[in-house]
Protein backbone atom coordinates (compact mmCIF):
# COMPACT_ATOMS: atom_id res chain seq x y z
CA UNK A 1 0.00 0.00 0.00
CA UNK A 2 1.54 3.30 -1.08
CA UNK A 3 1.41 6.54 0.93
CA UNK A 4 -1.71 7.86 -0.81
CA UNK A 5 -3.59 4.58 -0.34
CA UNK A 6 -2.55 4.49 3.33
CA UNK A 7 -3.80 8.08 3.85
CA UNK A 8 -7.10 7.21 2.16
CA UNK A 9 -7.52 4.10 4.32
CA UNK A 10 -6.72 6.07 7.50
CA UNK A 11 -9.31 8.68 6.53
CA UNK A 12 -11.95 6.00 5.98
CA UNK A 13 -11.19 4.45 9.38
CA UNK A 14 -11.31 7.82 11.14
CA UNK A 15 -14.50 8.88 9.38
CA UNK A 16 -16.27 5.62 10.22
CA UNK A 17 -15.32 5.97 13.90
CA UNK A 18 -16.10 9.68 14.26
CA UNK A 19 -19.42 9.47 12.43
CA UNK A 20 -20.38 6.53 14.65
CA UNK A 21 -19.41 8.44 17.80
CA UNK A 22 -20.39 12.03 16.96
CA UNK A 23 -22.88 11.87 14.12
CA UNK A 24 -22.96 12.51 10.41
CA UNK A 25 -22.15 16.23 10.61
CA UNK A 26 -18.74 15.74 12.25
CA UNK A 27 -16.41 18.33 10.62
CA UNK A 28 -14.22 16.94 7.83
CA UNK A 29 -11.19 18.71 9.37
CA UNK A 30 -11.74 16.66 12.57
CA UNK A 31 -11.68 13.50 10.44
CA UNK A 32 -8.43 14.63 8.80
CA UNK A 33 -6.83 15.27 12.21
CA UNK A 34 -8.03 11.90 13.57
CA UNK A 35 -6.53 10.23 10.48
CA UNK A 36 -3.14 11.79 11.23
CA UNK A 37 -3.26 14.19 8.29
CA UNK A 38 -1.48 17.51 8.72
CA UNK A 39 -3.50 19.13 5.97
CA UNK A 40 -7.05 19.93 7.14
CA UNK A 41 -8.36 19.58 3.57
CA UNK A 42 -6.97 16.03 3.16
CA UNK A 43 -10.48 14.55 3.18
CA UNK A 44 -11.50 16.78 0.26
CA UNK A 45 -8.35 15.77 -1.61
CA UNK A 46 -9.29 12.08 -1.49
CA UNK A 47 -13.11 12.42 -1.57
CA UNK A 48 -15.17 14.98 -3.50
CA UNK A 49 -17.62 15.59 -0.66
CA UNK A 50 -19.21 14.04 2.43
CA UNK A 51 -21.49 11.80 0.34
CA UNK A 52 -18.49 10.44 -1.59
CA UNK A 53 -16.76 9.67 1.73
CA UNK A 54 -19.83 7.86 3.10
CA UNK A 55 -20.20 5.85 -0.13
CA UNK A 56 -16.53 4.82 0.07
CA UNK A 57 -16.89 3.60 3.66
CA UNK A 58 -19.94 1.51 2.71
CA UNK A 59 -18.30 0.14 -0.43
CA UNK A 60 -15.20 -0.95 1.50
CA UNK A 61 -17.27 -2.94 4.01
CA UNK A 62 -19.89 -4.15 1.54
CA UNK A 63 -17.66 -6.14 -0.78
CA UNK A 64 -16.50 -8.76 1.77
CA UNK A 65 -20.01 -8.95 3.27
CA UNK A 66 -21.58 -9.54 -0.13
CA UNK A 67 -19.00 -12.24 -0.88
CA UNK A 68 -19.88 -13.96 2.41
CA UNK A 69 -23.62 -13.62 1.73
CA UNK A 70 -23.23 -15.09 -1.77
CA UNK A 71 -21.45 -18.12 -0.30
CA UNK A 72 -24.15 -18.55 2.37
CA UNK A 73 -26.91 -18.34 -0.27
CA UNK A 74 -25.10 -20.93 -2.40
CA UNK A 75 -24.89 -23.33 0.55
CA UNK A 76 -28.54 -22.76 1.46
CA UNK A 77 -29.75 -23.25 -2.11
CA UNK A 78 -27.80 -26.51 -2.27
CA UNK A 79 -29.60 -27.76 0.86
CA UNK A 80 -32.75 -29.86 0.95
CA UNK A 81 -35.94 -28.15 -0.22
CA UNK A 82 -37.41 -27.69 3.27
CA UNK A 83 -34.24 -25.90 4.44
CA UNK A 84 -34.41 -23.39 1.59
CA UNK A 85 -37.54 -21.88 3.14
CA UNK A 86 -36.08 -21.64 6.65
CA UNK A 87 -36.67 -18.00 7.56
CA UNK A 88 -33.97 -18.05 10.22
CA UNK A 89 -31.43 -19.22 7.65
CA UNK A 90 -32.27 -16.25 5.42
CA UNK A 91 -32.10 -13.89 8.39
CA UNK A 92 -28.67 -15.28 9.28
CA UNK A 93 -27.54 -14.45 5.74
CA UNK A 94 -28.69 -10.90 6.37
CA UNK A 95 -27.30 -10.50 9.91
CA UNK A 96 -24.12 -12.59 10.30
CA UNK A 97 -21.93 -10.79 7.74
CA UNK A 98 -22.46 -7.56 9.70
CA UNK A 99 -21.16 -9.24 12.86
CA UNK A 100 -18.01 -10.38 11.02
CA UNK A 101 -16.96 -6.86 9.92
CA UNK A 102 -13.54 -5.98 11.32
CA UNK A 103 -14.70 -2.72 12.85
CA UNK A 104 -16.12 -1.87 16.26
CA UNK A 105 -17.94 1.15 14.75
CA UNK A 106 -19.57 0.08 11.48
CA UNK A 107 -23.12 -0.66 12.71
CA UNK A 108 -23.25 2.66 14.58
CA UNK A 109 -21.82 4.39 11.51
CA UNK A 110 -24.67 2.94 9.42
CA UNK A 111 -27.21 4.09 11.95
CA UNK A 112 -25.77 7.62 12.06
CA UNK A 113 -25.47 7.84 8.26
CA UNK A 114 -28.82 6.18 7.48
CA UNK A 115 -30.27 9.18 5.63
CA UNK A 116 -27.16 9.35 3.42
CA UNK A 117 -27.00 5.68 2.45
CA UNK A 118 -27.63 5.13 -1.24
CA UNK A 119 -29.41 2.03 -2.51
CA UNK A 120 -27.24 1.86 -5.64
CA UNK A 121 -23.82 1.71 -3.89
CA UNK A 122 -23.63 -2.09 -4.08
CA UNK A 123 -25.42 -2.72 -7.37
CA UNK A 124 -22.22 -3.15 -9.37
CA UNK A 125 -21.10 -5.90 -6.98
CA UNK A 126 -23.96 -8.25 -7.85
CA UNK A 127 -25.68 -7.86 -4.52
CA UNK A 128 -27.59 -10.86 -3.16
CA UNK A 129 -29.47 -8.50 -0.81
CA UNK A 130 -32.59 -8.33 -3.07
CA UNK A 131 -32.76 -12.13 -3.15
CA UNK A 132 -32.60 -12.27 0.64
CA UNK A 133 -35.30 -9.60 1.02
CA UNK A 134 -37.53 -11.44 -1.47
CA UNK A 135 -37.24 -14.66 0.57
CA UNK A 136 -38.00 -12.79 3.78
CA UNK A 137 -41.06 -11.16 2.23
CA UNK A 138 -42.49 -14.59 1.40
CA UNK A 139 -42.50 -15.48 5.11
CA UNK A 140 -44.78 -12.58 6.04
CA UNK A 141 -48.32 -13.85 6.67
CA UNK A 142 -50.12 -11.69 4.10
CA UNK A 143 -50.58 -11.44 0.35
CA UNK A 144 -50.71 -7.63 0.52
CA UNK A 145 -47.55 -6.53 -1.31
CA UNK A 146 -47.45 -3.09 0.30
CA UNK A 147 -47.83 -4.56 3.78
CA UNK A 148 -45.00 -7.00 3.02
CA UNK A 149 -42.78 -4.16 1.80
CA UNK A 150 -43.46 -2.17 4.98
CA UNK A 151 -42.69 -5.18 7.19
CA UNK A 152 -39.44 -6.00 5.37
CA UNK A 153 -38.32 -2.35 5.59
CA UNK A 154 -39.15 -2.30 9.32
CA UNK A 155 -37.18 -5.52 9.87
CA UNK A 156 -34.14 -4.08 8.09
CA UNK A 157 -34.35 -0.86 10.11
CA UNK A 158 -34.70 -2.85 13.33
CA UNK A 159 -31.74 -5.05 12.39
CA UNK A 160 -29.48 -2.00 12.00
CA UNK A 161 -30.66 -0.62 15.37
CA UNK A 162 -30.08 -3.96 17.12
CA UNK A 163 -26.61 -4.34 15.58
CA UNK A 164 -25.69 -0.79 16.62
CA UNK A 165 -26.89 -1.44 20.18
CA UNK A 166 -24.94 -4.72 20.26
CA UNK A 167 -21.83 -2.84 19.15
CA UNK A 168 -22.38 -0.14 21.82
CA UNK A 169 -22.80 -2.75 24.54
CA UNK A 170 -19.67 -4.63 23.45
CA UNK A 171 -17.61 -1.43 23.49
CA UNK A 172 -18.90 -0.60 26.98
CA UNK A 173 -17.85 -4.06 28.18
CA UNK A 174 -21.46 -5.10 28.76
CA UNK A 175 -23.19 -8.30 27.68
CA UNK A 176 -23.87 -7.61 24.01
CA UNK A 177 -25.98 -10.69 23.38
CA UNK A 178 -25.52 -12.99 20.43
CA UNK A 179 -26.19 -12.62 16.74
CA UNK A 180 -28.60 -15.54 17.10
CA UNK A 181 -30.65 -13.48 19.57
CA UNK A 182 -30.98 -10.76 16.91
CA UNK A 183 -32.04 -13.39 14.37
CA UNK A 184 -34.72 -14.65 16.79
CA UNK A 185 -36.10 -11.15 17.41
CA UNK A 186 -36.22 -10.38 13.70
CA UNK A 187 -37.88 -13.72 12.92
CA UNK A 188 -40.60 -12.98 15.48
CA UNK A 189 -41.14 -9.51 14.04
CA UNK A 190 -41.20 -10.78 10.47
CA UNK A 191 -43.69 -13.59 11.05
CA UNK A 192 -45.98 -11.86 13.58
CA UNK A 193 -49.62 -12.05 12.47
CA UNK A 194 -50.87 -9.08 10.45
CA UNK A 195 -53.66 -6.99 11.93
CA UNK A 196 -57.03 -7.67 10.32
CA UNK A 197 -58.49 -4.69 8.48
CA UNK A 198 -61.11 -4.28 11.22
CA UNK A 199 -58.36 -3.97 13.85
CA UNK A 200 -56.53 -1.12 12.10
Amino acid sequence: MNRGERARSDILDAAERLIAERGIQVPLRDIAVAAGQRNNSAVNYHFRNRQDLIDAIVRRRLEPMEHERAQMVEVLMGARDENRDDIRAWLRIMVLPFTAVCSPHYARFLQAASLYLRADVGESQGSVWPQVLERLAKAIPTVDRQARARRVKAVATTMFALLAERERSAQAGEDAGSAEEIVSMLAAMLTAPMLADADR
